[in-house]
């Protein structure tokens, strides 16, 4: 048999899908024999070009690219005896027997935030989940949603979680400011739920600043005039792009991410901070339960009490500290290289047959 990885998706600057799909597809590949259907060459992992890709269909390429991705994967036509496996969503419209990653469903739960992707999942995805052998998702919470909201039979669903790259991310104390801030993260959507932090301004306002990144468009504007409103503009920064350097010094350096996220699918940055040896308080939704544990300080949205909690017990070392050593256990399940071989034993038990394709010691020298 043949395993086909779909990584026609990915551009030339990898965010959350393309990360998750650079790490597992390299692992995979230098496990197994895979050939690649792909756009950029220049970072492809150990496999062969199978399809090359347009440029032009990659996330990130454009307002059309979805569209164009769509109408140029109907064209891709390969044999019964062949495995496709997509790290994401986009799969191939006309291959029986595929996987398809799903990483959430917040598209449907957020329509207004996510126009073009929740007219996908409404009426796309549930015309290709018939041609899916199995479907992959990062959370036993999305598999559940996935299967309550499709009707996908629960058996043939997989979690394949995601990870954290602990050499690229670690704790550096000495760059903590004398100037203590909180952080928050990838903070593009109105889900993310920056509102209910200005919200409750009251509670860390004389102590910290609040920074926040990857904000823009529409909803940095609206949080913009509520910040003035608020009088806050001395105590909250905006920073639309930050390079990796950059993120991985904010998380060093604050007192605490603050991620009260409304829904999420799993929720990095919440172990990339922790990685980085700095507290976390996040919003008590199933996923961020079932992914931080003990490791997190938890607020209930909407209650002032719990928020006054929180940060509360970021000022305490022993609070601090007991969750920091929590988190120590929990980053060693999510590396990457636990991911891919959750990803190998969910492959297995679709395809036994895959073992087939496994490299020998003589193909990796």
């Amino acid at each position: 048999m043949n395993l086909v990885l779909n990584l026609s998706m990915l551009g030339p600057k990898p965010t959350g899908l393309g990360i998750y799909s650079e790490n597992l597809t390299a692992g995979l590949c230098a496990r197994f024999h895979c050939r690649l259907i792909a756009g950029q060459t220049e970072n492809l992992p150990n496999g062969k070009l199978l399809v090359k890709a347009p440029d032009n269909v990659a996330i990130g390429s454009g307002r059309l690219a979805a569209i164009r991705r769509q109408l140029w994967m109907r064209s891709i036509h390969l044999g019964r005896d062949t495995l496709v496996y997509s790290p994401t969503h986009h799969g191939l419209p006309n291959q029986q027997g595929q996987i398809i990653t799903i990483h959430d469903l917040i598209c449907l739960r957020f329509p207004a935030q996510h126009r073009p992707q929740n007219l996908y999942f409404r009426f796309g995805l549930p015309s290709l989940l018939k041609k899916c052998r199995a479907v992959f998702t990062v959370s036993e919470t999305t598999r559940q949603d996935v299967a309550q909201t499709y009707g996908f039979p629960l058996d043939r669903i997989y979690v394949v979680p995601n990870g954290v790259n602990m050499e690229q991310f670690s704790a550096k104390p000495s760059a903590r400011p004398e100037s203590p801030f909180l952080l928050m993260v990838g903070a593009r959507y109105a889900h993310k739920n920056v509102s209910e932090v200005l919200d409750m301004a009251r509670l860390w306002a004389s102590t910290y600043r609040l920074v926040i990144t990857s904000c823009s468009g529409a909803y940095k504007q609206l949080l913009l005039r509520k910040v003035a409103e608020r009088g806050l503009t001395e105590r909250v920064e905006f920073k639309d792009y930050v390079t990796f350097a950059e993120l991985v010094h904010l998380y060093q350096a604050c007192s605490a991410l603050v991620y009260p996220s409304k829904w999420e699918g799993f929720g990095i940055p919440p172990l990339e901070a922790l990685a980085c040896g700095s507290p976390v308080i996040a919003s008590d939704i199933p996923v961020h339960q079932e992914v931080l544990g003990d490791a997190a300080f938890f607020v209930k949205l909407g209650d002032e009490s719990s928020w006054a909690a929180a940060f509360d017990a970021i000022r305490r070392d022993e609070a601090v500290k007991t969750r920091m050593h929590a988190a120590k256990k929990l980053l060693m399940r999510f590396s990457w290289g636990n991911a891919v071989d959750a990803l190998e034993r969910s492959l297995h038990a679709v395809e036994p047959r895959l073992e087939a394709c496994r490299r020998t010691s003589v193909d990796s020298q």
